[in-house]
């Protein structure tokens, strides 16, 4: 039996707040640099590098689009997936995305689950993270016989924010799966996650074209009655089952999140001192969301070893059901954000609450025509049945959008010599639209889906047998969501996102590990409100440029017990009006670590030492809605893994 302990000293607590969810305990060799093909982004275990992640991939959130799967499978989102539940996940996107069935255009998150159960391993991890928090998490991976595994976790964090505040947090996972034969697993699983005693950080709006003044880390300026809850969870079931020339797969997911009670803290028209006339608080009660999704998948492959052919056929579908509105606003009039502005508990009187109904169908086929070592050809056809219905308070009638989306793509590889090849593709798409933020009147409503189109064409070249670099240009087309001048959220134009992206990832020589990828991207908006001045051209929250380094040396060519590990990640000036008008300064973020393997008894050690952020860069990041937040500071990580037999 293998068990791993682990301790994290000073560990980054809008990491755990705000990034995507932590996977399984790491075992000793475990590295996401090492791990990584490519630098379009890559999570193992709590390590995540790339320039893209689960919420921005080309200027756009694939999550909040819809554009996820689970081992492959079409799965509806309706929030991260629960801690322990996830073993990895990658971004699927440019080269990455060749081959996959049905890709889509603002790329795809692919999740693999962590329920394994091939062998007996337990893992213990208890870390004591920023500002004195305390986390302790827990896992187990059982193997009951030849053909049949089990999987349980359990996690608890009491967390201190950077922002000021704290939240409790505990989440549970677990699953079983049965190999009935070779090749073969049927896989149940369950997850839940609950945050809760979560104090609500402000939202900044400058009322000008100036920045918010520095604010002092891990003060609280919120309010200490403005504590959220909300539970997320997910149920489901996934089977591969390879028949000789057939492969049959199928997943059915259900996921729920309930929210009894959330707030909003608005501080809105910011003068530059940090004071401000109008600061709302805005209380949301008895929130539900629930989506059930799935897809079945048959595919046939034939022919040769010079000439492979493979037809899939999908039937996808979706329903989903939510329980939004009735907010209360309470206006606390002028404030300060340096300070503790603490005001008395209002009596809260939540209004009648407005609901939706979303059903989609979508009914598709593939096909697959690959020469080993030389081309592949991709193309995919779906039609399918897309109806939303609106049912708001005090309306006469249901609101209600139909569509028949056919959506598909076509992409494609070709090998010039062993060493250079490259790749393209055309996709069309139909995608979710994100709902409307808090800072809307008609916060909470979600839009129609929208038909989407990506273009991509790139070169990959094989440097070395270890090293490949990859480059290509893209172009993204979209409606575009926002605000308007009367804070309603709607469509406001379309949003065109073109780029340039490259990687350059592998061995550069016996243990030492490279990864670095780079995005140009130039993000524009066109319609009557561009035209006549009221919005400028470029969305909120767009950058010109991303750049991350990662290497990981490992000593004496790999056989060394110590490596060290270095990453630099460069952001561009980021758009933080609606009227371009302001922007958020340039960061720089650089981290530095080592790890150090050594035996212990019978078991296999390893020690993590990391300072993330050592130049103690204070940057604001900007939302799509055009709030401020500001950064970590300098923290340390202290990780220790063993091992037994």
């Amino acid at each position: 039996m293998a068990v791993t302990y682990r301790w994290r000293a000073i560990f980054p607590l809008a990491a755990l707040a705000l990034a995507p969810a932590q996977a399984a305990a790491q075992g000793v060799d475990d590295n996401a640099v090492a791990s990584a093909s490519d630098a379009f982004g890559i999570s193992v275990g709590s390590e995540s590098i790339g320039i893209y992640s689960e919420g921005d991939v080309r200027g756009f959130d694939p999550v909040d689009a819809g554009n996820t799967r689970i081992e492959g499978l079409y799965y509806a989102p309706i929030d991260r997936l629960p801690d322990r539940l996830m073993r990895s996940s990658t971004i699927r996107v440019g080269i990455a995305a060749q081959g996959y069935s049905f890709p889509a255009p603002t790329g795809i998150v692919d999740y693999q689950l962590n329920v394994s159960g091939e062998s007996d391993q337990l893992a213990l991890s208890f870390k004591r993270a920023q500002f004195g928090s305390l986390v302790a998490d827990g896992e187990a991976q059982i193997r009951l016989s030849d053909s049949l595994g089990a999987f349980g976790a359990a996690g608890f964090r009491a967390q201190n924010r950077h922002e000021g505040g704290d939240f409790l947090k505990y989440s549970f996972a677990g699953g079983l799966v049965w190999r009935p034969y070779s090749g073969a697993s049927i896989t149940g699983f369950g997850g839940t996650v609950r945050f809760y005693d979560d104090e609500t950080p402000p939202s900044i709006f400058p009322g000008g074209d100036y920045l918010p003044p520095q604010i002092e880390r891990k003060m609280t300026i919120g309010q200490s009655w403005s504590k959220r809850d909300n539970r997320s969870s997910i149920f489901g079931g996934v089977a591969k089952l390879p028949m000789g020339a057939w492969l049959v797969e199928a997943g059915s997911f259900l996921a729920i999140r309930d929210t009894p009670l959330t707030f909003t803290d608005l501080i809105a028209e910011m003068r530059p001192d940090g004071t401000t006339p109008n600061r709302v608080m805005i209380a949301d009660a008895d929130n539900r969301d629930r989506m059930l999704s799935g897809e079945l998948r048959v595919t046939r492959t034939f022919g040769g070893a010079d000439l492979v052919h493979r037809i899939s056929l999908s039937l996808r579908g979706r329903h989903g059901e939510r329980r939004f509105g009735g907010a209360q606003r309470i206006p606390l009039g002028e404030s300060s954000l340096l300070f503790a502005d603490e005001r008395p508990k209002p009596e809260f009187e939540f209004g009648p609450q407005d609901h939706d109904e979303v059903r989609q169908g979508n009914l598709g086929i593939s096909y697959s025509l690959t020469r080993p070592q030389r081309f592949s050809l991709d193309v995919a056809l779906s039609a399918g049945r897309y109806e939303k219905t609106v049912d708001f308070v005090g309306a006469s009638s249901l609101a209600t959008t139909r569509d028949n989306p056919i959506t598909g793509s076509v992409t494609g590889t070709y090998s010039f010599t062993p060493r250079l090849s490259a790749y393209g593709g055309y996709i069309r798409g139909f995608e979710e639209v994100p709902v409307a933020p808090s800072s809307a009147v008609n916060r909470g409503t979600a839009p129609p889906a929208i038909s989407t189109q990506q273009a991509d064409l790139g070169i990959r070249y094989a440097l070395t047998p270890d090293l490949s670099l990859v480059t290509g240009v893209f172009s993204i087309t979209k409606p575009y969501y926002n605000v308007d001048r009367n804070a309603f959220y709607r469509e406001l134009g379309d949003s065109s996102s073109r780029g340039l992206e490259l990687s350059l990832a592998g061995s550069l020589r016996p243990g030492l590990t490279f990864v670095l990828g780079h995005v140009s991207l130039d993000a524009t908006i066109s319609g009557e409100l561009v035209e006549d001045g009221t919005i400028g051209p470029r969305p909120i929250a767009s950058i010109r440029r991303r750049s991350a380094v990662n290497l990981d040396w490992r000593l004496d060519e790999g056989e060394s017990p110590f490596s060290f590990d270095v990453s630099v990640e460069s952001l561009s000036e980021r758009v933080a009006n609606a009227s371009n008008t302001l922007s958020a300064p340039a960061r720089e973020i650089v981290d530095l670590g080592m790890r150090y393997r050594f035996d212990l008894g019978n078991s296999r050690a390893l020690v993590r030492l990391q300072i993330a952020n050592v130049l103690d860069d204070y940057g604001w990041m900007v939302f799509s809605n055009g709030a401020f937040m500001y950064s970590q500071s300098r923290r340390v990580l202290a990780e220790l893994r063993l091992d037994l037999p």
